[in-house]
């Protein structure tokens, strides 16, 4: 895949490029493998590799028919709450995700850790109705772990994790979603003292999304709100975030697909003054030639960083090829 993007941005007084070459290349490989096991049930197994060639992630996922299925996850993403961070329909990307640099703080769980995510069986539940629990021991980050290995992040302050997510479709074109996540965060309760708590130990982590996608026709819409915890102890206590998201996109035809997406990320800042408000807008082309697409996205964000009068403002131009 190859990309050229140009990044502007305001980050003293005046406005400047913020990038060096614009050429980039995306040539990772995904290597997967699928099979059944003796009692019928199937599984599928992916290696992720970067632009480097060097293994990033893994996953494998046993489908237990009517059992529901189990997903084992090795930092691969889209675990637990992470697969209900940004379900905005798109002609490309999620707006934060359009090669721009924002700070933006999302819903992720206990994704990025080793984890492990049982999913109710399909048409089990009314109305199209899915159920995932996913938990890790240590949501310590460390997800790429070697065969008997462990993190090894002792120190980390992050405990056990858990997520609780549902996606249901009550009538045709509706997917309603929610999910909470609740990570354990003592880490710094076994060393300080009580006193020292009251002013420096943090609460657990918590983390909750809900909203929805209609699409009619060609016309898709989406709406959510999530809410992200991220008390660091100190002055910053009780900081959280409240994002909003929204977009629309449309399909003008079975090759060309347009849309625009908005993102709000309210900083609260508990015990400190302050609080900026992160937005970004990204307006996205794409159109695919069988293997071939060639994608445009425009994005501009303002508070970058969660910091006053931050912008960047990002054109990207993407040639990809599928084999």
């Amino acid at each position: 895949m190859f990309s050229w993007t140009n990044t502007t941005g305001n980050t003293t007084a005046n406005t400047q490029t913020l990038t060096g070459n614009p050429i980039g290349w995306q040539n990772n490989l995904t290597f997967g493998a699928a099979g059944e096991l003796d009692n019928g049930w199937s599984w599928s197994a992916n290696a992720y590799n970067s632009d480097a060639q060097a293994l990033t992630s893994s996953n494998i996922t046993f489908d237990m028919g009517g059992a529901g299925s189990l997903l084992i996850d090795n930092g691969a993403g889209g675990a637990g709450l992470d697969a209900l961070d940004d379900k905005m329909p798109t002609a490309f990307e999620e707006s934060w995700d359009t090669a721009i640099s924002s700070g933006v703080q999302l819903v992720s769980g206990v994704s990025g850790s080793a984890s492990l995510t049982y999913s109710t069986p399909a048409d089990a539940l009314p109305y199209g109705t899915k159920i995932r629990l996913a938990w890790a021991p240590k949501a310590d980050g460390g997800g790429l772990q070697a065969d008997k290995g462990n993190s090894g992040n002792l120190a980390a302050a992050a405990g056990a994790g858990k997520d609780l997510t549902i996606e249901m479709t009550p009538m045709d074109g509706l997917n309603l979603f929610a999910g909470y996540s609740e990570v354990e965060n003592s880490g710094n309760r076994s060393t300080n003292s009580s006193a020292a708590c009251a002013v420096a130990c943090t609460d657990d982590l918590l983390q909750g999304i809900y909203g929805g996608t209609f699409a009619m026709g060609p016309v898709t819409i989406g709406y959510a709100q999530a809410y992200v915890s991220h008390d660091t102890g100190g002055t910053l206590t009780n900081t959280y975030y409240d994002n909003t998201t929204w977009g629309v996109a449309f399909n003008v035809n079975d090759n060309l697909s347009i849309s625009y997406n908005e993102l709000e990320s309210e900083e609260n800042i508990g015990a400190a003054s302050g609080g900026q408000t992160l937005s970004i807008d990204s307006f996205q082309i794409a159109y695919t030639m069988g293997a071939a697409s060639l994608k445009f996205m425009n994005t501009e964000a303002s508070d970058v960083d969660y910091v006053a009068t931050n912008t960047h403002d990002t054109t990207a131009i993407v040639l990809g090829l599928s084999f």
